[in-house]
């Protein structure tokens, strides 16, 4: 038996290790080995009851025949149980996404008042001190506030606190700021040289980054103005004139091309434009 299950176990693990390193980028409180127990208590559930509650949908309510209702159930139950897997092992990796998203937008200036307070001669653990008492940024505050933790509570050398904050960092940014604090303690130890270079390196790469979605902007901009307003004047009066004239289009009659255009094309086509427009501009 334990033969026949170490290459499925061997399959699974290099998943699990990928999904161990995601969730524990996250930032979620709960440790992983529970999670992955919740999701399994919540896959059972979820299989049992939509298998029953479609069990029954068939048979009393659609009134098909038992086999018949069997295989659809274990179908339906299939799909629902596959769908929460992928919304639960999906979650983590969202969050780690959104966190890292967040800390890159403040973490240039993070880096600049850091080089700022360095100046003033005080040591890297005094430094995160007070980078953790005003930082304003809660997923960078965390970050810091983890490593004093580490620290203060458990008893960790500050070199080894920062090497733990850079595993779990979700941000390659930030990670390489932790890694530089930590190379820069052990080598020269002139923090205001390496957090001043850094910051300058950040900042320079957020300007490229806002010009690129200006740019991206720009382009949809036009985009949007020759397809939603330009384009539905110009297809209205083509429709217009073919309703006139009598033609169709695969058969439609011409004033429902303009009902279908008015009321599915244009609103779905604002949207995509909206998600687009909104995806851009939450990586600035």
């Amino acid at each position: 038996m334990n033969n026949k299950t170490r290459p499925l176990e061997s399959y699974l693990k290099p998943l699990i290790d990928a999904l161990e390193s995601y969730y524990f980028k996250s930032g979620l409180s709960t440790p992983f080995p529970l999670y992955m127990k919740y999701l399994k208590i919540t896959l059972s559930v979820v299989a049992t009851l939509s298998f029953f509650l479609s069990f029954f949908l068939h048979t009393a309510v659609l009134r098909y025949s038992i086999p018949v209702s069997i295989i659809a159930s274990i179908i339906l139950s299939l799909i629902f149980t596959l769908v929460v897997l992928f919304l639960l092992l999906y979650y983590p990796v969202y969050r780690g996404y959104s966190r890292r998203v967040e800390i890159e937008r403040d973490l240039p200036f993070t880096v600049s008042y850091m080089g700022a307070l360095s100046s003033s001669g005080m040591s890297l653990e005094r430094l995160l001190e007070r980078e953790g008492l005003y930082e304003t940024n809660t997923q960078i505050k965390r970050e810091i506030l983890l490593i004093l933790r580490d620290i203060k509570v458990y008893g960790l050398d500050t070199l080894t606190a920062l090497s733990r904050a850079a595993l779990r960092s979700p941000s390659r940014m930030l990670t390489t700021l932790w890694l530089g604090l930590r190379e820069t303690y052990i080598t020269s130890g002139n923090l205001k040289s390496y957090l001043s270079h850094y910051s300058s390196v950040l900042l320079s790469d957020k300007t490229q980054r806002l010009r690129n979605i200006t740019n991206s902007i720009s382009m949809i901009a036009e985009v949007y103005t020759t397809l939603m307003v330009a384009g539905p004047l110009m297809f209205v009066t083509m429709l217009m004139i073919m309703d006139l004239l009598g033609g169709t289009v695969f058969g439609l009659s011409s004033g429902l091309l303009v009902l279908i255009l008015t009321f599915i094309v244009i609103p779905f086509s604002a949207i995509g434009v909206y998600i687009a427009v909104d995806g851009i501009l939450s990586k600035a």
